[in-house]
């Protein structure tokens, strides 16, 4: 008997620090449901998950339990980060990757719609209003 693969869109991956990886099915962006059923104080894990931008972002976003690692797949995006008031914006396109470090904030603006993985640090990840004149 075959199992289903997942798609990761719809669905997600969690990679726990001390458990094994666990198929996250119909995640569809549900990021509070997935850290209220996989992740522990002592085992946060990360979050595998591919999202699609066709607009640029309307917040600014930070996760200050970790590095978060993003590659695109398809498109291209500007993805712009925020220390301490100067901006570092880095272009990516089809396989480029970027690390936004720990407790930066960063955003991204859509240049061609694209597609992107992403492997995020759970939990405690928090949304920051974006003014749109200078990011």
């Amino acid at each position: 008997m075959s199992e289903k693969p997942l798609r990761l869109g719809p669905d997600a991956i969690h990679l726990g620090g001390q458990s094994a990886a666990l198929a996250v099915r119909a995640f569809g962006n549900d990021y509070d449901g997935y850290v209220a059923a996989h992740c522990t104080p002592d085992d946060p894990g990360r979050l595998v998950s591919v999202a699609e931008s066709a607009e640029d972002w309307p917040v600014w976003e930070v996760h200050p339990a970790g590095d978060e690692v993003v590659i695109v797949l398809k498109g291209r995006a500007e993805l712009i980060q925020d220390f301490d008031g100067t901006h570092r914006t880095v272009v990516l396109g089809p396989n480029d990757a970027v690390v936004n470090p720990a407790g930066i904030p960063h955003t991204a603006n859509v240049i061609e719609p694209f597609t992107a993985l992403y492997i995020t640090p759970c939990p405690g990840t928090t949304h920051l209003p974006r003014k749109r004149e200078g990011g």
